[in-house]
C-alpha cells in the first residue's frame, strides 16, 4: 500500500492526541469528565483511529453527531459509552439501543419517539435545553410538554440534562453568563415538576478551557489542537500535518499566466511548482492567489487559481527547490508552522470547517511516534 500511496497525505499524530486529552483531563474541576466529540470522522482526523486511543481513565464518553457514526465506532471494537447528539425517530432509537448507544434528545418531537421505544424498554436519555442557542434543545414554553412525555413514560430516565454554547469564545459577550442563568431556570423548572437528572453539560471547548465546569464537558476542536481560545493555558499540540510534494518544476519568462482564467501572470523569471492536489482535496479555491505553503523551511505563494487536482506556488526565493521535494500544506517543517488558525483567517472561516474539509481522497496516515500504525484511504476495500 505505501508504494502506491499519493505522494497528498495527511499526517496525524496519536501520542499528540493523548497528550491533548490528557492534558484537558487532567485540568477538570474535581468530579467532571470529559465527553470526546469525535463527529464529523473527528473532525476530519479520524474518528475510530482516535477512538482507540481514548482511555476510560480520561474519557467518559464519546460524544458524535450521526447514529451512523457510533454505529461505525461499535463495529470497530469500541466499547467506551457513546453519546448521539443528533435526532433520532423511533426505529433509529431502537436501533442505538440494541447497541449500548446513550440518546442525546434535542427536543419534544425526538423525545415522543423516544417515549413510544420506552413503553418496552428501560431508556435513559440526555435532554437537551435551548437556554440562547436557538437550534436544537427544548425551549422554556416547551418544557410543560417534556414534562408530560416523560411522566407517561416511566421507563425513560433523564440521565442528564444539557445545553450548548452559542459564543464561549468571546470573553466579552454577556451571552454566556445569560445561558448558564437560563439553564439553571430551565432545570428548576423541571425539578419543581419532578423531573431530575444525576448529571448536567454545558461546556464546549473554549467554555473548558475557560473553566465552565459541570459533571461533563463536551471537548472537540481542542483535542485536536486548534485554540478555541487566543490564550490556551492547556498548550495543546496540532496533530493534522498535511503535506504533498512537487511534481513539476519549470521556469517561465515574465509575463507568462498562470492557471485558469490567467489570474496571475509572472513579474519576473519565475520558478513554478505544480502540487498535485486541488480543491477536491480540500485545499480551497479561496486560497487562490493568498495562500502559503511551506518548501524546505520557507514560505511559498500560492500563485494562480487552485484547481480541482492541481495548485501552483511560485517558488523562485526557493532556488534550490527540486521536483519530489515536500511541500507542507498545514503544520510545520522545520522552524516555520502554517497553523490551522492561519489557513481559516485566510479563508474568512473557522479551524473547523478546514479540518473537515480536508476530503476523503486525502490519505490519513496514522504516526505513534515515528511509526505508521495504519494508512487509511476511501479506496480501502
Amino acid at each position: 500500500m505505501r508504494g502506491t500511496l499519493r505522494p497528498t497525505v495527511a499526517e496525524i499524530d496519536l501520542r499528540a492526541f493523548e497528550r491533548n486529552v490528557e492534558a484537558i483531563a487532567s485540568r477538570l474541576p474535581a468530579g467532571t469528565k470529559l465527553i470526546a466529540l469525535l463527529k464529523a470522522d473527528a473532525y476530519g482526523h479520524g474518528a475510530v483511529e482516535l477512538a482507540r486511543r481514548c482511555s476510560p481513565e480520561h474519557v467518559a464518553m464519546i460524544g458524535v453527531a450521526l447514529l451512523e457514526e457510533a454505529l461505525e465506532l461499535r463495529r470497530e471494537g469500541i466499547e467506551l459509552p457513546l453519546l448521539v447528539l443528533g435526532a433520532l425517530n423511533e426505529e433509529q432509537v431502537r436501533i442505538a439501543l440494541e447497541h449500548g448507544i446513550t440518546l442525546g434528545v434535542p427536543g419534544p418531537e425526538s423525545l415522543e419517539a423516544v417515549a413510544r421505544v420506552a413503553r418496552e424498554h428501560d431508556v435513559a436519555i440526555h435532554l437537551k435545553l435551548d437556554s440562547g442557542m436557538g437550534r436544537m434543545g427544548a425551549v422554556e414554553s416547551e418544557l410543560p410538554r417534556v414534562v408530560e412525555l416523560l411522566r407517561s413514560a416511566p421507563r425513560l430516565r433523564v440521565e442528564a440534562l444539557y445545553t450548548h454554547f452559542a459564543n464561549a469564545g468571546d470573553l466579552g459577550d454577556p451571552l454566556t453568563d445569560a445561558q448558564i442563568a437560563n439553564f439553571e431556570r430551565m432545570v428548576a423548572t423541571l425539578r419543581q415538576a419532578g423531573i431530575t437528572a444525576a448529571r448536567h453539560h454545558l461546556s464546549n471547548s473554549a467554555a473548558t478551557i475557560r473553566g465552565i465546569g459541570g459533571d461533563y464537558v463536551r471537548t472537540g476542536i481542542a483535542l485536536f489542537g486548534a485554540a478555541p481560545l487566543d490564550h490556551d493555558p492547556f498548550r495543546l499540540e496540532p496533530l493534522m500535518r498535511w503535506r504533498t510534494r512537487i511534481a513539476r518544476l519549470k521556469e517561465l519568462p515574465p509575463g507568462h499566466a498562470v492557471g485558469y482564467g490567467a489570474t496571475f501572470h509572472t513579474s519576473r523569471p519565475s520558478r513554478i511548482a505544480t502540487l498535485p492536489l486541488g480543491y477536491a482535496d480540500g485545499y480551497d479555491r479561496g486560497l487562490s492567489n493568498r495562500g502559503v505553503v511551506l518548501v524546505r523551511g520557507r514560505r511559498a505563494p500560492v500563485v494562480g487559481r487552485v484547481s480541482m487536482d492541481l495548485v501552483t506556488i511560485d517558488v523562485t526565493d526557493v532556488p534550490d527547490a527540486q521536483v519530489g521535494d515536500e511541500v507542507v500544506l498545514l503544520g510545520r517543517q522545520g522552524s516555520d508552522e502554517i497553523t490551522v488558525e492561519e489557513l481559516a483567517a485566510k479563508l474568512d472561516t473557522i479551524s473547523y470547517e478546514v479540518f473537515c474539509s480536508v476530503s476523503a481522497r486525502v490519505p490519513r496516515v496514522y504516526l505513534d511516534g515515528e511509526t505508521i500504525t495504519r494508512i487509511r484511504t476511501r479506496f480501502d476495500a
